[in-house]
């Protein structure tokens, strides 16, 4: 394993083991919730151990890294527990991920022990790997009766979450104990957490805010609540959890809490939020400021942090407000984490000057340990600093007036934020470019006016651009890649625009494709748009994010239009007349004739 050595004082001790303190000091306390179901501290304490030392009976070991695969719910908590119980690093597998991604990631990181959902256990199935099948009635008779979990030091590696980067190829990230320990005493001046309070466990398992979303809960004897994949899809169905459930902090991208506060603006239901995080892409301060509009900036307080997976999920904290959101074209993210240091440097590696853009250099007990198995990437992304001190050049741009509060200015590469993950565009371009019509690529983040940004595939072919030649290369993309990281257009042209410079002109692809000639588009403030969404965003299992995409051709099949058609009469009371879409569909039509069909006719 290739890492950067690093110090944390203070050091707590392991995550499991500070969680078990909390569990002899609250042990009839909800420490997870899922759906109807939940396990006080004691009864996961418990599982966890019990896990744990048949995992120790089959030979894992401390510090190794074993893998972890299961859909979201209370089993998922018991095993990155137990894991961290045997003393090894939990890998997290999202069974979302298609099989390229996945197995990429299981022989990369060489991991010998997978502990699945019983439905996911055949996956990876293969020589070599040591698959455990568990759930919670699952009878586990083989750990030694003297077992004990084992205690860490701050230097033990606690999980590996893969990310996109700079080499086109996903790679893991090495965090330590330590650096999540200090992560939380740091910060908890700032957030004042509370053993009452109640956090929603919101994203993957695989995306790093959930480590601040799980363990914010159980190192301070909160609740951890689980939210099922369908609600994190469905906003006014997670609205009414956060409702449900009395949570008190919770953590979103911006992306994310546009739909959330699209939802609050309608509805201002009863809140018992005292934190709201925003992190992982740029602030939209145009909602941020509607909701500090609404609530004002008290109770609950909005927090943008920026941060990345190696410098452990949090660097910065800002508390919004209004003034401050009108005071810069740029998004702030304030002051960094007290043992934290940034440095703006340019190109040659010397400080910029006050106001002035530069890299994102992140030193302190935050850098993780390196990526792993990657000694050369981890030498030159992670470094030292003048002082000693471990580094991280994020490759992300920023700019500060006097050098306490800073703000985001984006990307000093190709690498896109959005919905809150970072994608590298040259792998969709890797998976399009197999196609044997294309002689090149290009994927672009566009953000429309009227829409939420998405990604759009710019690509060179010599033939005729067809529904079906596009639906090729898409469904190539969508072979290999994870949702997230899948555009939602492909646009096939013979040559690219290029600038005054020569190269290739991106504002000029944008602008074309975001001229295309399109149906008449419903607003976004109509109250029907929202509740076809909803429907649209459950029964496909993700985002709208192209309102004007056609359907067919991002990806939807004729049983799901069946299944919306049925959700919208079920939900709507509104028939839908398939012949409307002879000539074609996407959401922006649907909804427009959903909503000409449930207006009231006159006369009614």
């Amino acid at each position: 394993m290739s890492t950067i050595a690093n110090t944390t004082p203070g050091f707590r001790g392991g995550l499991h083991e500070v969680f078990r303190r909390q569990a002899e000091a609250r042990p009839s306390r909800t420490a997870v919730a899922c759906g109807d179901e939940s396990l006080t501290y004691q009864e996961l304490d418990r599982l966890s151990d019990r896990l744990a030392g048949s995992l120790s009976a089959r030979g894992a070991r401390p510090g190794e890294v074993i893998g972890l695969s299961f859909p979201r719910g209370i089993d998922m908590v018991v095993a990155v527990l137990a894991v961290l119980k045997t003393g090894a690093a939990y890998l997290p597998v999202d069974a979302d991920h298609p099989a390229p991604r996945v197995r990429h990631i299981v022989d990369h990181s060489r991991v010998r022990r997978v502990v699945a959902d019983p439905k996911l256990a055949a996956g990876f199935d293969r020589p070599g790997i040591t698959v455990v099948a568990y759930e919670r009635d699952a009878v586990l008779d083989d750990a030694p009766p003297d077992w004990t979990p084992a205690p860490v030091e701050a230097d033990a590696p606690a999980y590996v979450i893969y990310t996109s980067g700079t080499t086109g190829r996903p790679h893991g990230v090495v965090v330590r104990h330590g650096n999540v320990d200090r992560l939380f005493r740091q910060t908890e001046g700032w957030f004042d957490f509370r053993p009452d309070d109640v956090w929603t466990v919101f994203h993957s398992i695989a995306f790093d805010f959930s480590v601040w979303e799980l363990w914010g809960a159980l190192l301070y004897g909160g609740t951890a609540v689980v939210v099922p994949a369908a609600t994190t899809r469905t906003p006014e169905r997670f609205y009414d959890l956060v409702v449900d459930k009395g949570v008190t902090v919770l953590n979103q991208t911006p992306t994310a809490f546009r739909s959330f506060a699209a939802v609050d603006a309608r509805r201002g239901a009863g809140l018992a939020l005292r934190q709201i995080v925003l992190g992982g892409e740029a602030l939209d301060k145009d909602v941020a400021a509607a909701w500090l509009t609404r609530h004002g900036d008290a109770r609950p307080r909005l927090v943008n942090m920026y941060g990345i997976t190696e410098t452990t999920v949090h660097v910065t904290y800002r508390p919004l407000t209004l003034d401050l959101l009108s005071a810069s074209e740029h998004s702030p993210i304030g002051v960094p984490i007290p043992d934290l240091t940034l440095r703006l440097l340019d190109d040659t590696g010397q400080p910029v000057a006050p106001g002035e853009i530069g890299e994102i250099h992140v030193s302190g007990p935050g850098v993780a340990a390196g990526y792993l198995h990657d000694a050369e990437l981890t030498a030159a992304r992670f470094t030292r600093s003048d002082t000693g001190e471990p580094t991280y050049r994020t490759g992300d741009l920023g700019l500060t007036h006097d050098g306490t509060e800073y703000f985001y200015a984006g990307r000093a590469d190709r690498q896109i934020k959005l919905h809150g993950y970072r994608i590298d565009p040259r792998e969709a371009e890797a998976a399009a470019d197999t196609h044997p019509d294309l002689s090149g690529s290009l994927v672009l983040k566009v953000s429309p006016a009227d829409g939420e940004p998405h990604l759009v595939l710019f690509a060179l072919c010599g033939q005729p651009s067809t529904p079906e030649r596009r639906e090729e290369v898409l469904a190539l993309i969508r072979a290999a890649l994870p949702a997230y990281a899948c555009p939602a257009q492909c646009v096939l042209l013979t040559q690219y625009p290029t600038n005054h410079h020569g190269k290739t002109d991106h504002d000029a692809l944008r602008a074309a494709y975001l001229a295309q000639d399109t149906p008449a588009r419903p607003k976004a403030g109509d109250g029907h748009v929202e509740k076809v969404r909803a429907i649209w965003e459950q029964v496909l299992g993700r985002r709208v994010t192209a309102p004007h995409a056609d359907f067919f051709e991002s990806g939807g099949t004729s049983l799901d239009l069946i299944r919306i058609m049925q959700e919208t009469r079920k939900q709507l009371s509104v028939e839908v007349d398939l012949a409307a879409f002879a000539d074609g569909l996407s959401f922006d039509l649907y909804a427009g004739h959903v909503g000409e069909r449930s207006a009231p006719r006159n006369g009614s």
